[in-house]
């Protein structure tokens, strides 16, 4: 009785190009030592081609390619240790992800074995443990970042991110913006508890990120030039580090009136000192975010029965208050600390739309109405129903 063997890999009309037994393609090339390696490509026939031209062309640019057996959860550990220019909380959360969500999918994997349906595994497993579509697009930033950097290095052709359809990354919804009224600030700031009504009032007449708003020190705080001028923010332990960006460096205006309140603020703290935090928590520290918005926000909202605001709306709120002042968008982009007015107006373009059409609109609809006569002007109505 005879067998017929069935061979691991066929070849194919592309050089280096081969149809494995299991119907996925695989590439062999001279890596940087002078080595044959083989590896797995994901994807069609002509991802495999691409994906062996680039690792030859980088070979013979000099570039150091030399592809290695390493399983994913080595692989991560290494990359997130050499980052050294991510912010703390975001080396946490990174490390949160690995642990808990990447490295219990493909931990055990080699790195030229992960694709898109190993992918679409860590998405599946997520969801099915009940995370929100945010959490898991966040949990795939570092996987996307690891993969890129394990493509570039040339240890696999391609990041398989990248062939993911625009329909299996969960969609994330984005949060509807709530602005407050300025009778509704007024009514916000009269039920603030005493303890946060300086630090609530100071949120809305700045805009100020909480963590930049904690990190405020009174030297920071310029009453003769009526800024105060955001340099640090308070992170999630109460240190005071960079902001996100360097346009988050910038300063804000100081209205007289919140001036007043912050004199008055300041004359009855017992940490009073330029050095000081303007917002401490009873020990001098950086007072945290959870308890202003718990004990000081929420309590507000509930005495003054405005229901649900994020701490975040407070800054929509001061940004709304200066686009319905007529003022510029360069100008609102300073204050706001973006990276730049594109972001403003793709965040705040119906606030722009609004201060300048809905004006024109009423004035024009009044001049409709006055051209018309009171007594002659009858709108057709729809015909009451049978």
């Amino acid at each position: 009785m005879s067998t017929t063997t069935v061979p691991r890999r066929t070849k194919t009309k592309a050089i280096g190009v081969y149809r494995s037994s299991s119907g996925r393609y695989e590439i062999n090339f001279r890596d940087s030592d002078g080595r044959l390696r083989w590896q797995t490509v994901p994807g069609s026939f002509e991802e495999a081609k691409a994906a062996r031209a680039a690792l030859v062309g980088r070979v013979k640019k000099g570039e150091r390619v030399a592809p290695t057996k390493q399983r994913f959860a080595e692989y991560a550990v290494a990359w997130l240790a050499a980052q050294q220019n991510i912010r703390p909380r975001t080396r946490e959360v990174y490390e949160g992800a690995i642990r808990l969500h990447l490295n219990p999918v493909l931990g055990s994997l080699k790195l030229s074995e992960i694709d898109e349906e190993a992918i679409l595994g860590v998405i599946a497993r997520m969801q099915r443990n009940g995370r929100k579509a945010w959490t898991v697009r966040s949990v795939l930033t570092p996987l996307g970042r690891i993969l890129g950097h394990a493509a570039r290095q040339g240890i696999i052709g391609s990041n398989p991110m990248h062939r993911l359809e625009r329909g299996e990354r969960p969609r994330v919804e984005r949060r509807e913006m709530r602005i407050l009224g300025r009778e509704e600030i007024g009514q916000l700031l009269d039920a603030a508890p005493a303890r946060y009504h300086a630090t609530i009032t100071t949120a809305v007449m700045t805009g100020m990120r909480v963590g930049e708003l904690l990190g405020v020190t009174w030297e920071d705080v310029d009453f003769a030039a009526s800024v105060i001028r955001v340099r640090r923010q308070a992170d999630r332990k109460g240190q005071l580090v960079e902001p996100k960006t360097p346009q988050a460096k910038r300063e804000i205006v100081l209205a007289p009136a919140l001036a007043k309140v912050l004199r008055e603020h300041r004359m009855a703290s017992r940490f009073k000192a330029d050095g000081d935090l303007v917002f401490p928590s009873s020990t001098g520290r950086a007072l945290g975010a959870r308890n202003l918005t718990r004990r000081g926000l929420d309590k507000a909202l509930e005495r003054a029965g405005l229901g649900k605001l994020r701490f975040h709306d407070l800054r929509h709120t001061f940004a709304s208050l200066l686009v319905a002042e007529g003022l510029n968008v360069v100008f609102v982009s300073r204050q706001m600390g973006h990276s730049s007015p594109d972001i403003t107006l793709r965040v705040y373009s119906h606030l722009w739309d609004h201060a300048e059409h809905a004006g024109k609109a009423r004035a024009a609809l009044d001049a409709v109405y006055a051209a018309a006569g009171a007594s002659s002007f009858h709108p057709v109505l729809p015909a009451p129903l049978a």
